[in-house]
This record gives C-alpha cells, structure tokens and sequence, in this order.
C-alpha cells in the first residue's frame, strides 16, 4: 500500500523527456472508518516535468493508494520517469525506470512495484554474471572482455555483407548500444555502417542509425546508440549484426579462428555471414547465417 495522510502528500510523476504517458490511480480514503473509493484518470503526460497523479485527501483522512497504473502510449519513445512522494516540503524518490512503447509501470495494492512489457509480462530482472569485466555500463558480451585475445579477425571481406555474432541476454535487460572494436585495418572510404541487434530467428530488433562516412580508425572501441533501446523479453540467444559498406573494411577484434567449425555451425549457428548486397539498411528479417570459423568480440549496454 502507499499511504497519504496529510492534506499536503501527493504522488507526483516526474517525466525526464517527451513521451506520452497515462496514469491511472485507485484509492481509498478512510475519515474516522467511513471508508470511501476514489480513482483519478491522469490527462496523457506529454511533455517533461512534474505531474501530480494522486491529489492529496482531505483533513483528518487518511487516502490507501490501491493501484497505480503507469502506462507509455508513445509508439517510439521510451523515456525515462520517477515516481515521487510529496509532502509540500520534502520530495521523496520511490522508483524510477525507462518505459519503451507499450510498457507499463504498476503499483499493486501490496506495495509492489512490477515493471511488465508491451505485452503485459512482467520483466525478470537479472546482473551481469559475476566475473564479467566489460567496459563501464557492458550488461553482456559475446566473449568475456578479460580473456579475449583481441585477435585480428576479418569479418566480412565483401562490402555489405551483414555478419551475426551470437550473444546471450536475460529477460529485463536494456539493450541502448552496442559497441565492437576494429583491429589492425582502419574503414577505408565508408559509406554506410551500422550495428544491429537479432532476435535468434534474425528479426531485426533494434538498430543503430546508419554511420555513412563516419571515421573508423584501427585499433578502436567503437559504441553506437540504437534509435530505439530493446527491452529483452526471455533469456536466451539473440544475434549481434555488423554491416558495413566502404573501399575497405574494418577487421574486427575477436577470437581464435576455429579449425573445422562443426561446433560452431551445429544449430543454432553462433557465428557467420548472413544478407548481402546491402547499402543504406539492415535487413528484417536477416537471411540464413552461413557458419563461419571465426568469432568477434561485441558487447551491449
């Protein structure tokens, strides 16, 4: 439950970017045990700030907070809000969380927060393993940072041909960017470039915004933002995607080349080339992955 016992406590939503997001508040208020039911449909929150969504009760009344239902009908932004206890002095931070598109934020009339999905599942939060040294902010890497040998790995040689590096992800997990690193050999003349995320069949689930002539020198770590973040739904296998289009392509940081790759290439494939041909998009779904013999290092956060 969440108490408001003063003519001044309100529950506020503090909205750090523009969105679109529905509130709806059930309560009771209870004046000497008459006990009378209330409920407030929040105007859609649009722009950034503060949002009062439970008024405060009258005097001498004390209001249960039953049920708060934060809603993100945006069909592309995903922002990020806290919901706030208020007493006229003091602010008091009770959770914060980015809602993407369809996501929802409930309080339940036991006080408990639940963060589910667009459809409606509640999210299963989990840490990096321990042991896991990625670069600040890394959730999961396709090789443990530690222990990758950092080989000079050339993945593809052909010019817009689309390369899948399998990586695992747990349910809850935000993916907002994925980063690799080129090695020895530097984008010569790029032209088009991005990094992607796959769902294990190959549907496209997010992506970065295409890099064109952007610089890659050798020897560099390399982040991109997805356009729009991806909120892993189930743990299991998903795909890394590396596009690029130029009069040279990076090589990429990686692993040993593996010797035969049966392994590797046993379904699901963990590693090879997919889609070619491509230029100024990354394809949805992706084509079959051709296995290959070798592997790079990615890592998401």
């Amino acid at each position: 439950m969440l108490l408001l016992t003063s003519a001044s406590d309100i529950i506020r939503v503090v909205t750090g970017s523009s969105a679109d997001i529905d509130v709806h508040a059930s309560w009771v208020d209870n004046l000497s045990g008459a006990i009378t039911p209330g409920r407030t449909n929040t105007t859609a929150i649009t722009g950034t700030g503060t949002t009062t969504v439970v008024g405060s009760p009258g005097g001498s009344t004390q209001r249960n907070v039953k049920l708060l239902n934060i809603y993100n009908a945006h069909a592309t932004v995903g922002p990020t809000l806290t919901v706030q206890h208020f007493d006229g002095t003091t602010s008091e931070d009770l959770i914060a969380v980015t809602l993407l598109p369809g996501e929802t934020l409930v309080l339940d009339e036991n006080g408990v927060w639940t963060h589910r999905s667009a459809t409606g599942a509640p999210y299963s939060y989990a840490v990096p393993a321990p042991g896991t040294l990625g670069a600040t902010g890394v959730i999961a890497e396709t090789i443990p940072r530690e222990i990758c040998p950092e080989v000079n790995t050339v993945i593809p040689t052909a010019t817009g041909t689309l390369f899948m590096q399998a990586i695992y992800l747990t349910a809850g997990q935000l993916v907002s960017n994925i980063a690799i690193s080129s090695a020895t050999t530097a984008a010569v003349t790029p032209t088009n470039y991005f990094l992607a995320l796959y769902s294990s069949a190959r549907a496209l689930l997010a992506v970065s915004a295409n890099q064109t002539t952007t610089a890659w020198a050798a020897n560099t770590y390399k982040t991109l933002a997805m356009t729009t973040p991806y909120r892993v739904p189930t743990s299991g296998l998903y795909y890394i995607g590396f596009m690029m289009t130029a009069g040279t392509i990076i090589t990429t940081k990686g692993g040993t080349a593996k010797t035969g790759g049966q392994l590797a290439s046993t379904v699901p494939i963990l590693h090879g080339i997919s889609t070619t041909g491509l230029t100024t998009a990354m394809p949805d779904p992706a084509a079959a992955i051709t296995g290959g013999l070798v592997t790079i290092y990615a890592a998401v956060s």
